[in-house]
């Protein structure tokens, strides 16, 4: 795991100071500069066994993955996976797939993010491209902004922190160990700072990718290809970098964190609908301001209000309906903060994903939301079913994220997403350790979230698994459809097209769209 060692706090600490978010794959290695490798063959394997390398690099797996089979018992996840590679910059990646039959499928890690693993896992006949040596990160001043182009083994942390040098701002992902490349090539949600900045892969300016046939190409938003990778990149091509627009700093004026303690789960549940009520009526009509609230298995409520560069008034006025709503519920204040900077609020949950651990940490995404104001029906819905049935007590690591989106995810460019048209946005991200887990105990955290998400499916008006990011794409008779994970049927046309023209062997076949795109 990336961490320091003087930020280690226990877990449930961690979990009851701030809300845990983003999952992803935790690699090691400080920024390096772009690579001056320029090896016209295929380097050599330098990687031990499959076993050791997935344990390296997955930083979770599927919780379908640790079900027990027929009888009863359940089996080790590893990577089966012919060979893994790990080049070192677009050429050598070109070389690798043009040394290979045209048929063998490419697993790519850090090229892709979404909560199965499948690439990590891959097949017996799949050759993966580790790209975690891919660590460039690089400035370019222009036109009156500043363009990074961030290679596609960057992960957050290393962004972040190289980001806060030239004083920017991005709409980066919570979790410091997630690959910036893949968790764009899939969309980008960030839940503090997308509001006012869109989604990461909203903020695309360029790439640079390998095709299945070996083809290094850079690509503009004149491709059609460009747009579609912004979505559905990892069942498309491999992609090597990505260019973005960043913002400056200045555009987040700061943040409050509230964190406050609960006993019962109708405490959770009363408490989420009156702050449900108060986000409806006064933050989402709002666009200076975001609010998330996430309700944990650790028995805590944490509710962050970002202010954004256009917000007027006293920050602490503004929260303090939340702070007498807990009073009146008789919930303790367990912390608070106040964050005065956008490297703050990025930076803020990395100890505690980092303390979120297991053997292994088994996970399961999904999410629900309104392209608009949310109903009360919708409101209601939230608060009884999904935080009050949804597994927190059975897998304490679990929790329940309630945010506004919007904003300049809707105000932006069209790219392949459909969190591009929600204006309100709920994560069930249902975590527990398998190791401390029976098989039965297993099977029943993983059948009360699908209850949660079948009810869901039932109540009109609202959207259900429809990010690419917070779906679980291996879920049996569970899957979203296209459309919906794209944002339209235009969209998801556009990215079945793309995928006939540019991979029609099906290489890139271990991605979240795997069920709808091949």
């Amino acid at each position: 795991m990336l961490q320091d060692p003087e930020t280690r706090i226990s877990r449930r600490t961690a979990i009851k100071s701030a809300a845990a978010s983003g999952v992803g794959l935790v690699v090691g290695g400080a920024i390096a500069g772009p690579s001056s490798t320029q090896a016209a063959t295929p380097p050599e394997v330098t990687m031990g066994s499959n076993d050791a390398w997935f344990a390296q690099r997955a930083w979770s797996v599927s919780a379908n993955k640790v079900l027990p089979k027929a009888d009863g018992t359940t089996g080790t996840v590893t990577s089966l996976a012919t060979r893994i590679e790990r080049p070192r910059s677009a050429e050598e990646i070109a070389a690798i797939v043009k040394s290979l039959p045209a048929t063998t499928p490419i697993a790519c890690v850090c090229g892709g993010h979404e909560s199965s693993g499948a690439a990590l896992v891959a097949s017996r006949d799949a050759v993966i491209l580790d790209l975690d040596r891919l660590k460039s990160i690089e400035f370019e001043p222009t036109d009156g902004e500043t363009l990074v182009t961030v290679g596609s083994g960057v992960v957050f942390r290393e962004l972040v922190e190289a980001v806060k040098t030239h004083g920017g701002a991005l709409p980066v992902g919570t979790g410091p160990g997630v690959g910036v490349v893949g968790y764009a090539v899939n969309g980008g949600l960030s839940s503090y700072f997308s509001r006012r900045l869109g989604l990461l892969g909203q903020r695309a300016a360029r790439m640079t990718v390998v095709t299945a046939d070996g083809e290094i190409r850079v690509l503009t938003p004149k491709d059609e290809l460009f747009t579609a990778m912004l979505g559905a990149g990892s069942a498309l091509a491999i992609a090597v970098d990505i260019t973005f627009r960043m913002a400056d700093a200045s555009v987040i004026q700061g943040a409050e964190q509230l964190v406050f303690g609960f006993e019962t789960r109708a405490q959770a549940v009363e408490f989420s609908r009156k702050a449900m009520q108060f986000m409806k009526d006064r933050v989402m009509p709002n666009d200076s301001v975001s609010l998330e609230v996430v309700v944990t298995g650790t028995k805590a409520i944490v509710a962050t209000t970002v202010f954004y560069d256009t917000f007027k008034g006293s920050t602490a006025e503004f929260v303090e309906p939340l702070e007498t709503l807990a009073a009146e519920l008789k919930l303790p204040t367990l912390a608070r903060a106040h964050w005065a900077s956008w490297y703050e609020a990025a930076a803020a949950l990395w100890p505690v994903i980092a303390e979120q651990k297991g053997k292994p940490l088994a996970t399961s995404q999904h999410c629900v939301g309104t392209t608009g104001m949310p109903s009360d029906a919708v409101l209601d819905f939230v608060g009884d079913v999904v935080v009050g049935e949804a597994p927190l007590d059975e897998a304490e690591m679990s929790i329940v994220e309630i945010r506004t989106l919007g904003g300049e995810t809707q105000r932006g460019p069209r790219i392949p997403s459909g969190n591009c048209g929600h204006a309100f946005f709920v994560d069930l991200i249902t975590l527990f350790d398998a190791g401390d887990k029976s098989p039965a105990e297993r099977q029943a955290i993983v059948d009360l979230t699908n209850r949660v998400v079948d009810k869901a499916r039932a109540v009109p008006g609202l959207g259900v698994d429809f990010s690419g990011t917070h779906s679980q794409p291996d879920d049996v008779d569970r899957s979203a459809v296209a459309a919906e994970i794209f944002g339209s049927v235009k969209m998801a046309r556009a990215v079945e097209a793309q995928k006939k023209k540019i991979d029609p062997n099906n290489r890139f076949r271990f991605n979240p769209f795997a069920k709808f795109v091949g």
